[in-house]
């Protein structure tokens, strides 16, 4: 099959949610996002949940969105998170090939929690920068990039990293980190090199 035939790899945030009526990306992600686009990739102009009462990007003050994260991570815990999210998550990514997810921060947690179907995750190849979660989902391949300075990630995840320069919220700014995801995704089985 020739590389234009196939199907393209997916790339698509998964964070918490900063503004929960809304998952558009903030100017940041998206301009990570652009610099990933190439052929053999489909880019996914959303974040988690995949669909929201409003659209687009607001930004909110940290402390909020912090709060609201941190939110985010407890709720995951409850089997109502499951319930309420697996579906919208598993039609935003249904068809065929892989999916690389971005999964910043706790987004590694909602994963897990989302409880995905064994058919899905088979297909998920995740890069998580800044991880905060208990433990990793099983999925087909994880890449976890944590920061040296980075004291949120540190006490939030205890599994193997790839250390980076800087903080909580430095990654996107990052050109180690840009450099290791392209690596990542051209490593992506289905990725046009």
């Amino acid at each position: 099959m020739s590389p234009d035939a196939a199907t393209p790899v997916r790339i698509a945030f998964l964070t918490g949610r900063s503004d929960p009526a809304r998952c558009g990306l903030s100017p940041q992600q998206q301009g990570f996002l652009d610099a990933l686009r190439a052929p053999g990739r489909a880019t996914v102009d959303h974040n988690f949940p995949y669909a929201a009462p409003r659209s687009g990007h607001v930004a909110v003050p940290l402390p909020l969105a912090a709060w609201r994260n941190f939110g985010d991570y407890l709720a995951a815990r409850r089997p109502a998170f499951a319930g309420r999210y697996r579906a919208q998550v598993a039609a935003a990514f249904e068809g065929d090939g892989a999916i690389v997810l971005l999964a910043g921060s706790c987004g590694l947690e909602l994963l897990a929690n989302l409880h995905l179907d064994t058919s899905l995750r088979a297909r998920l190849h995740v890069f998580a920068y800044g991880p905060v979660a208990r433990q990793a989902p099983d999925v087909a391949r994880l890449l976890c990039v944590q920061g040296r300075s980075d004291w949120i990630s540190r006490a939030g995840w205890r599994g193997p990293v790839h250390r980076v320069d800087g903080g909580h919220m430095d990654y996107l700014r990052q050109p180690e980190m840009r450099r290791l995801c392209e690596d990542f995704i051209a490593a992506t089985p289905c990725a046009s090199t």
